[in-house]
C-alpha cells in the first residue's frame, strides 16, 4: 500500500498530469497490481475545509467528492500510533498538523508518502516518492 499527501489524491482525480512521472508510474503499477493506495482521514478534512472556505473547486457537492475518494483510497485514521509519530517529528519538519498528521501515517503504517512537498522532502522524516 502507498499513501498520498491530500494534494496528490486531489490530482489523481482532478489533474493527473500534475503528478510527477515517477509517481504516476508507481501509482498505474499500484493500480495495475491491485495495491491499494491510502489516504489519511486527514486529506478529506483538509478538502473540505479547503472547499467550504472558498479555496477549492470541486465541481461537485463537498459530499459527492469526499465519497468518490473513500470508493478510491483506503482511508486511515488518526490513532495511538499516528499521533506519537506526528508529535514526534524534529522542531525542523514542517509545523502544519496536517503534514506531521499525514507524515506520522506513513511512518506508523511503514508507507512510502507520495508528496511534492519539498519541506517534507527536505526533512528526511519518512520514505517518499515524488
Amino acid at each position: 500500500m502507498i499513501l498520498l499527501d491530500t494534494h496528490c489524491a486531489l490530482w489523481v482525480e482532478m489533474a493527473p498530469e500534475r503528478l510527477s512521472q515517477r509517481a504516476r508510474v508507481r501509482l498505474e503499477a499500484a493500480e495495475a497490481s491491485g495495491e491499494a493506495m491510502a489516504i489519511s482521514c486527514m486529506s478529506l478534512w483538509e478538502i473540505a475545509f479547503k472547499h467550504i472556505s472558498g479555496e477549492l473547486d470541486l465541481n461537485m457537492t463537498c459530499t459527492e467528492f469526499l465519497a468518490e475518494l473513500e470508493a478510491d483510497f483506503v482511508v486511515l485514521p488518526v490513532d495511538r500510533e499516528v499521533a506519537l509519530r506526528a508529535a514526534g517529528f524534529p522542531r525542523e519538519f514542517p509545523r502544519d498538523p496536517m503534514d506531521r498528521l499525514i507524515a506520522g501515517t506513513a511512518l506508523a503504517h511503514n508507507l512510502t508518502l507520495i508528496t511534492a512537498d519539498k519541506r517534507i522532502h527536505d526533512s528526511g522524516a519518512c520514505t517518499l516518492l515524488w
